[in-house]
């Protein structure tokens, strides 16, 4: 973030890129990497009523009352409310999509970049084989058979694990 960004930005959004900052530096280091004088940084910050508060690190927006700060909840929920509204066709689509073709979501660590790999052998029903490949073809055919294959064994692994208790 320069200069020229942190004064255009609407106080909000400053908040968030400077809180984010905040994370890994103090007001004072940020202030250097801006290029603006901390006591400049402080002034911008407090506009739109966010102050700054010592023990978190962060800025919080200030809430004058009980009543603003309902308000100001309400008002969060009625954004929700109202983006939920304004995409409802499309969340529908979404969900229906979701629902009709039957996604089959793969573990991370089946696809991750680390991953070693290794062939296996194995021996198994020739008819069984063959229909899991028609079913891999029919409803995957974006995913490699190992892949299904692979995410099944951590299906099973996960559903046949025994209890704590009963080992």
């Amino acid at each position: 973030m320069d200069k020229d960004t942190i004064f255009t930005l609407a106080p909000e959004k400053r908040v968030q890129e400077v809180n984010k900052l905040l994370r890994k530096y103090d007001l004072k280091e940020i202030s250097r990497l801006v290029g603006i004088p901390s006591s400049t940084l402080s002034k911008l910050m407090r506009e739109g009523d966010y102050l700054y508060h010592q023990a978190d690190k962060q800025y919080y927006p200030f809430v004058r009352s009980e009543e603003e700060r309902v308000i100001t909840s309400n008002r969060k929920v009625d954004d929700e409310t109202t983006f939920i509204k304004e995409n409802m066709i499309t969340l529908r689509k979404v969900v229906q999509y979701f629902k009709e073709s039957g996604n089959l979501l793969l573990d991370k660590r089946i696809y991750s970049k680390n991953t070693k790999f290794v062939n296996k052998s194995i021996r198994m029903n020739n008819d069984i084989y063959e229909e899991f490949s028609s079913f891999c073809e029919d409803h995957f055919p974006h995913l490699k058979t190992q892949d299904v294959i692979a995410q099944a064994l951590i299906d099973a692994m996960k559903r046949y694990k025994p209890e704590s208790g009963q080992e």
